[in-house]
């Protein structure tokens, strides 16, 4: 049994992570535990109720608090031993590859428990992607709030563009290197209106932040703003038809999810290439 027994960052790179482990465990049929899931459980449909198809995982909140005191002693103090096995990331760049034959040994055949963000299948996580999307279903009423948006954002359009306007910690992330104003989301979403407009494309933006926005900054475009609740405007944004945005797991997941194609804005300056649009596979 492998429990994950480490809090990956916020909803999207929890979301990433539980993903990878999820493929791996189906891959290689063991159990898995994630307690570190438990704040955004009711939101989806399978980690609601702790109903995965049929497969060996689970959430189980309740044990979190235990876990998030035990583990970071168990570490430090008993390591391994014949029942149990750690695997703690010391390297949290190099992403670490749950295929790796020692992890499969011990996590088919000891609890197990991992302690890091960066442990990843890219492999089966591609392999075995509908399944986690279907796994990560929205639950009522936020599916319905989704669909109410998303139909009315899509009434009198054509070409619906998610604008992930991600701020917040971003102020200072990396010095806020993609702490962008209003002004360059602007300049980006008139870039790709005259693109499409040059098709005859009728084109709507929907606007999504955890900071609170000024309509009156995007004169002459159709907006709507998102429903500022980090999960409804998660899935808000999958729901578009292209997603623009700085470097983030949260327009990634949406991509993922969505099969939407997004395009990162890494500069300023960046001109916006409707042929850069990508889909995120995890």
């Amino acid at each position: 049994m492998v429990i994950i027994g480490l809090k990956s960052g916020g909803l999207a790179n929890r979301l990433f992570a539980f993903g990878h482990f999820i493929a791996n465990a189906i891959e290689y049929n063991y159990r898995l535990l994630n307690p570190t899931f438990y704040e955004y459980s009711k939101y989806f449909s399978s980690t609601s109720n702790d109903d995965f198809g049929g497969y060996q995982i689970a959430v189980k909140p309740y044990l979190y608090p235990l876990l998030r005191v035990l583990v970071p002693r168990l570490i430090r103090r008993c390591k391994n031993s014949a029942l149990h096995h750690f695997f703690e990331i010391q390297d949290e760049l190099t992403p670490f590859d749950l295929n790796d034959k020692e992890f499969l040994t011990q996590a088919r055949g000891k609890t197990t428990v991992t302690y890091g963000w960066t442990f990843r299948d890219y492999k089966n996580f591609g392999k075995h992607s509908e399944s986690i999307r279907k796994f990560f279903e929205l639950t009522s009423p936020y599916h319905e709030n989704v669909d109410s948006i998303i139909k009315r954002c899509k009434r009198e359009t054509d070409i619906l563009i998610g604008v992930h306007m991600r701020r917040g910690d971003y102020k200072i992330w990396k010095e806020g290197i993609y702490y962008y104003d209003d002004g360059v989301y602007y300049e980006k979403m008139l870039q790709v209106k005259g693109h499409f407009h040059e098709s005859g494309k009728r084109v709507s933006f929907l606007l999504c932040s955890n900071e609170e926005i000024n309509k009156n900054n995007f004169e002459g475009l159709d907006i709507t703003l998102g429903l500022n609740h980090p999960v409804e405007d998660l899935y808000s944004l999958s729901r578009c038809d292209y997603i623009i945005g700085p470097p983030s797991t949260y327009s990634m997941w949406a991509s993922f999810y969505g099969k939407v194609p997004a395009l990162e804005i890494v500069s300023r300056n960046q001109a916006i290439d409707v042929k850069c649009f990508r889909l995120a596979c995890g």
